[in-house]
């Protein structure tokens, strides 16, 4: 695992890059519910990426899902997009989480 060194010096926590092929749902603020790719990860936010588009915007709130396949259990976090950048083959998310945070552990599920 390696650290995402944000250029702005902006980020109160370093975020983990996330391995490729890492898949999490989104619930957008329409209620559907999309996969994207997690790119990076930390206690307190997250960054994602889907090939095409998303009708979403910045200062929405969504819900963050991810399932840890070996126990069972579902990590499901309220947030606030932060950025959105569209490329016109993928668009991107910054992700802050709202009322709670990452665990360690539940990162480094996710990355591993």
């Amino acid at each position: 695992m390696s650290q995402d060194q944000h250029p702005e010096g902006k980020r109160s926590t370093p975020r983990l890059l996330v391995p490729v092929g890492v898949s999490v749902s989104l619930t957008l603020p329409s209620k559907q519910s999309v996969f994207v790719n997690l790119r990076d990860v930390s206690e307190k936010g997250a960054c994602v990426m889907r090939m095409g588009g998303l009708d979403i915007q910045t200062d929405d709130n969504v819900i963050f899902e991810a399932r840890d396949y070996d126990s069972g259990s579902t990590i499901r976090l309220r947030c606030k997009v932060r950025w959105v950048r569209s490329t016109g083959f993928s668009i991107q998310l910054g992700l802050s989480f709202l009322s709670s945070s990452l665990s360690e552990d539940s990162m480094t599920r996710l990355v591993s």
